[in-house]
């Protein structure tokens, strides 16, 4: 019985990623959606909370590349990509460091409430944690401040509030 469940949760995240990114097939859909939710298991953090991240830095797309120069589906900074240890130009390598990167920053706000540390750690994402550090919480930059409230209430969408 867990394995039709499990089978049809993960049609259904891949679903969710075409509808993002309309450009990605059936089977690059449903491969990516199992690595997500493969990292985001091993990392004990909301698969959800990591499609709504990736939405927002890239809409789901492989090959996209910031002006400033971030890349892939978590838009890794080269500098980043190299810290963690991953290509950011290979999509399941740039998720898997996405995870890690999340995850490291939710761990070093952990002992904020859980809605603060969710909040600064998707900021430290976008603007880096010596500005969020700096600032006590979401820095005043435009960019950020969207980001934050595009991840969030992406994310309680997908949660279904």
């Amino acid at each position: 019985m867990l394995v039709p469940f499990l089978a049809s949760a993960l049609l259904a995240y891949a679903a969710a990623l075409r509808a993002f990114d309309p450009a990605l097939d059936g089977p690059q859909a449903v491969r990516l959606a199992a690595r997500v939710v493969a990292e985001a298991d091993a990392a004990h953090l909301d698969a959800r909370l990591v499609v709504a991240l990736v939405a927002v830095e890239s809409s789901w797309n492989p090959h996209a590349i910031s002006p400033a120069g971030a890349r892939g589906l978590g838009q890794l900074m080269p500098a980043t990509a190299a810290g963690l240890g991953v290509d950011p130009d290979d999509a399941e390598a740039n998720l898997h460091g996405t995870v890690v990167h999340l995850a490291g920053l939710l761990a070093r706000y952990a002992s904020l409430p859980a809605s603060e540390a969710y909040v600064r750690a998707i900021a430290a994402y976008n603007a880096g944690t010596g500005a969020v550090d700096r600032y006590h919480g979401v820095p005043p930059y435009r960019e950020t401040r969207l980001e934050v409230r595009r991840v969030i209430g992406l994310w309680r969408r997908l949660c279904g509030a």
